[in-house]
């Protein structure tokens, strides 16, 4: 009995520890080169973003499409608490709430509506189930 629980014991931890040193699964099968390129390339897209346009700073798994106007990614919050963050810093970056729209959660995801002369943007930030993240969805609009 005691050469198994010792043995069990044993697999568990071998176990834990290789689940540990894996890669995340988006990076399984890349090459250390693939993995640096893809950085590079996420750090020339947020590069490229109009200096008013907020990324939360740690935000992970970001995907960029349509040249850079719509942008997800996911990180670890509440709603309420990432949709305070996004409050704060649109209002910072001089973004004005569009006219009377409601910002009121439906379930669990909220949308924050603002307005610059020259551009609008719309950022959906959705709870994730069974999950201490939320998905953050950035929709520029240029007029």
């Amino acid at each position: 009995m005691k050469r198994i629980l010792t043995a069990l014991i044993f697999v568990m931890v071998l176990a834990f520890t290789l689940y540990g040193c894996s890669r995340p699964v988006e990076e399984a099968g890349k090459t250390d080169a693939e993995i640096v390129a893809a950085t590079a390339t996420t750090q020339a897209h947020l590069d490229s973003l109009p200096p008013d346009v907020p990324i939360h700073p740690q935000a992970e798994e970001l995907k960029f499409a349509a040249s850079n106007t719509s942008i997800t990614y996911v990180v670890l919050g509440d709603v309420a608490t990432i949709s305070d963050y996004y409050r704060s810093e649109l209002e910072t970056e001089g973004w004005t709430k569009r006219g009377n729209s409601p910002e009121n959660p439906i379930g669990d995801a909220i949308t924050l509506l603002r307005v610059k002369p020259d551009k609008n943007i719309s950022v959906t930030i959705q709870g994730i189930p069974e999950s201490d993240r939320v998905r953050v969805l950035i929709t520029l609009i240029l007029k």
